[in-house]
């Protein structure tokens, strides 16, 4: 059974969402209070944002219509209307805010107010719930207010109220309140992802915990803990002092789709009956993001995803073996053969469009496999190694770590591979 990923996220990697997110700064501080009530299905939210930028004369927020007509206000709004319109998971309204210029360049604030039941109508994506049983919020259900340029990167500091015996996951920090959660997001990341849950079975190791909401549950569990288990083992080793992971969070879910993750917090279809090469792929790609640095909206995007599917792969071989890599590797050839005459180079230096999915990867991965045998298993480990360690963000800079390692013959041939 595939584990797919959320809707919007096709659009940005998870390199952008976590703990390894970013020298990149914060568009948006989000200072909020949200009561939940998971017996009416209803929310409500009351918004302090911050905006850091101080060229920005006016923004778009995204918010699900099932949440009503916001209040928009604050000492430096000139003006704010709404348009309903179709969205990736149901109605949405767009929030225009125009802002007052920035005095000196000081921040600026915009007050949101809403409430509602974000699932009044079934949603189109299974992911996200709000019931008795598991809270799911992320941006795919629109719950929050969403920068429609789909790139600011936020921090957070959000009170939740919520009643009853819950247990609770976040990206980065929460801590249990008298009345619920505290969510603190230092970090700056492109989503404020969390879920809650009343009755899930917990498993804690060291480097991880596992949350298995299905409900009888307890399927394949052992194969996912064995999966983390050599995942973060081979990555902590391969990165060396770049390292290590933090803590990941991983949630087992009864759906059949709508799998993602958000740096270590990692949201699982239900993986009874996913094969332990898929499992142990999946869950070393997530967490290889951790050493992603690449903008997930340029060309760059490839270095996140085809690195960290690679890295994925070669976790895989050693762990399973030979085999397990040689039939992975094929499958890939398979379907880029199959699309050959549709797809780009993966890069040159005069490429400028973010990759299509098959070349961040497929095409990508192929391509680093090519650049492993050319210069070997032990090499490529300390390229690996070196590319984490630097924090690579762009690939020119990885061509010269690359050159660095094997010398400047293999980078051109490297070089004239991601070309092709």
């Amino acid at each position: 059974m595939p584990i797919s990923r959320s809707i919007l996220f096709a659009l940005a990697s998870a390199a952008s969402l976590g703990a390894a997110a970013t020298a990149q700064e914060a568009r948006f501080h989000y200072d909020g209070d949200l009561r939940l009530s998971p017996q009416t299905g209803r929310l409500a939210a009351d918004w302090t944002i911050t905006a850091h930028e101080d060229d920005l004369t006016e923004v778009s927020f995204l918010l699900s219509a099932a949440l009503g007509e916001a209040q928009i206000g604050g000492p430096d709004v000139v003006s704010a209307t709404s348009v309903l319109a179709e969205g990736f998971n149901g109605a949405m309204r767009t929030y225009t805010v125009v802002l007052a210029p920035s005095v000196n360049g000081a921040d600026r604030v915009v007050t949101m107010t809403y409430s509602g039941a974000l699932f009044a109508e079934p949603a189109r994506s299974p992911i996200n719930t709000l019931d008795t049983d598991k809270v799911e919020l992320t941006v795919d259900s629109f719950w929050l207010p969403f920068d429609q340029r789909f790139s600011s990167l936020v921090t957070a500091d959000l009170d939740i109220w919520l009643p009853g015996e819950w247990d609770g996951v976040t990206m980065q920090a929460i801590t249990r309140t008298a009345g619920g959660f505290h969510i603190d997001q230092d970090i700056p990341a492109l989503d404020l992802a969390f879920t809650l849950m009343s009755d899930a079975r917990r498993i804690e190791a060291p480097g991880y915990v596992i949350h298995d909401t299905r409900n009888p549950g307890g399927e394949n569990l052992d194969a996912l803990a064995g999966a983390l288990e050599h995942c973060t083992g081979y990555l902590n080793d391969l990165s060396a002092g770049a390292g290590p992971l933090p803590d990941a969070s991983i949630i087992v879910t009864s759906r059949d789709e709508g799998g993602y993750s958000r740096g270590t917090l990692i949201a699982l279809t239900d993986i009874a009956e996913t094969s332990e090469a898929s499992l142990t792929q999946f869950i070393c790609h997530e967490l290889s993001h951790y050493w992603s640095h690449g903008n997930a909206m340029t060309v760059e995007n490839w270095l996140n995803e085809s690195f960290a599917d690679y890295i994925a792969i070669i976790a895989m071989r050693d762990a399973l073996g030979e085999a397990a890599y040689e039939d992975r590797i094929a499958a890939y050839q398979r379907q880029v053969e199959a699309a050959a005459q549709e797809l780009p180079p993966v890069w040159t230096p005069q490429t400028t469009d973010r990759p299509p999915y098959l070349v961040a990867y497929r095409k990508g991965p192929l391509a680093l496999a090519r650049a492993e045998a050319l210069i070997g298993r032990e090499p490529f480990a300390r390229f690996i190694r070196s590319m984490m360690q630097a924090r690579v963000s762009t690939t020119p800079q990885m061509l010269d770590v690359f050159e660095t390692v094997a010398g400047r013959e293999d980078r051109e041939a490297f070089e004239a591979v991601l070309a092709e």
